[in-house]
């Protein structure tokens, strides 16, 4: 701070605020924390560590299960894979472009949907979710379509994790 010519080296004195170490009285606690028994049990740490490892067991994870909900997906892809989605040629179409000027469009994605049939199994694919919270939805309607077709209907629990988004519970629920 002091080398910009803003007051002196030390942020607390360049903000004007006196730094005693003394809590002030309206941020004093008033009522006791921690007495869960969890905070006066655990006395050393390797039993922190096997506490803290047997949280982690009772979540969902992709190291456990399938998870087929996710709008982070687009996280798992290399960046040099999205690199051709910001690509002016791939981006600049007007949603009303006459359909003589989308027929390269419609090569490239019918394309793709060609592979992804081909790379999955699948008899068809749509590349219509373009977010994850419409590719989680679509996703669930996916499966329980694959439970329907193998006289499997009433299979409709879905357990979504406690660190799961917002949008899981809401896909899941419309999906109901």
């Amino acid at each position: 701070l002091k080398a910009a010519g803003v007051g002196s080296s030390t942020p607390s004195a360049a903000a004007g605020i006196a730094v005693t170490g003394v809590v002030p009285e309206t941020f004093a606690r008033t009522a006791p924390f921690l007495q869960q028994k969890i905070f006066n049990s655990i006395h050393s740490e390797t039993e922190m560590m096997r506490y803290i490892h047997s949280l982690q067991l009772k979540d969902l994870g992709l190291d456990k299960s399938m998870i087929s909900l996710g709008s982070c997906t687009m996280k798992l892809n290399s960046v040099s894979s999205l690199t051709p989605c910001s690509w002016p040629e791939v981006t600049s179409m007007h949603p009303f472009a006459p359909e003589s000027q989308t027929a390269g469009y419609r090569e490239l994605l019918e394309s793709l949907e060609r592979y992804l049939v081909s790379c999955t199994g699948f008899d068809a694919c749509s590349l219509q979710p373009t977010s994850g919270a419409a590719g989680e939805y679509a996703g669930l309607l996916v499966i329980r379509k694959y439970f329907e077709r193998i006289g499997q209907a009433d299979r409709n629990i879905c357990i979504i994790p406690r660190s799961a988004h917002g949008t899981n519970p809401a896909s899941a629920a419309m999906c109901d």
